[in-house]
């Protein structure tokens, strides 16, 4: 008795004929077709990061003299919110977090007042209220 079995694994398929008694197993016909694997489906995987890159605009790296106000960044295609960091570097503190903003500016509010000191600012784009990509952290100084 002969028996052929096929084996699936990703993207290979293995036929084994087994011979079961003393007869050499039969070759399969020369006109059968030659098996094809189906596709392997892909892995579940997190959805990708979007390649946008999200680029602080104003204010520029550097000394500003005067009052700083206005922070504009560019749109990430995706983001349906951004929300701004700016911080003292001298002791870390956290000088103004921004509300999740649906806009590319904002300016800051009267309450709030840059120190002459330096600081850096970032923003993140978020999705759904995740985040989904970030600015690169830059430095401004507030000169008297």
């Amino acid at each position: 008795m002969k028996r052929i079995v096929t084996v699936v694994a990703p993207l290979v398929v293995i036929s084994l004929a087994v011979a079961c008694g003393g007869s050499a197993p039969a070759s399969a016909p020369a006109s059968a077709p030659a098996p094809t694997a189906a596709p392997a489906a892909a892995p579940a995987a997190e959805a990708p990061m979007p390649s946008a890159t999200l680029t602080l605009i104003e204010p520029i790296a550097g000394a500003m003299g005067g009052h700083i106000d206005t922070f504009r960044w560019s749109a990430v295609e995706g983001a349906d919110a951004y929300i701004v960091r700016i911080l003292a570097v001298s002791d870390g503190r956290v000088v103004w977090e921004s509300p999740a903003l649906t806009v590319t500016e904002t300016k800051l509010p009267n309450t709030v007042a840059l120190e002459p000191e330096v600081h850096t600012w970032q923003v993140t784009a978020r999705k759904a209220g995740e985040p989904l990509t970030a600015s690169a952290v830059q430095r401004f100084t507030i000169t008297p």
